[in-house]
């Protein structure tokens, strides 16, 4: 689906298997949870609308889920 890189910039990456789109860990807001949460479920999401393609396994924690 996608995998997790160091960027140039020392921050963490996230770039899609199948196209150039990424999210980048740093461009996310710290008061909404974890940064690396919110990309995973960005990436999660374009997988889905851009793809076709459902996430497989679980993209929250369950101690997460119990919140949502």
């Amino acid at each position: 689906m996608y995998n997790i890189e160091r960027g140039k910039s020392g921050g963490v990456v996230l770039k899609c298997k199948v196209c150039p789109h990424s999210e980048r860990v740093n461009e996310f807001d710290d008061r909404l949870g974890s940064r690396r949460t919110q990309a995973a479920q960005a990436m999660l999401k374009h997988t889905l609308n851009d793809h076709g393609r459902e996430p497989m396994g679980r993209p929250m924690s369950k101690a997460l889920e119990s919140l949502v």
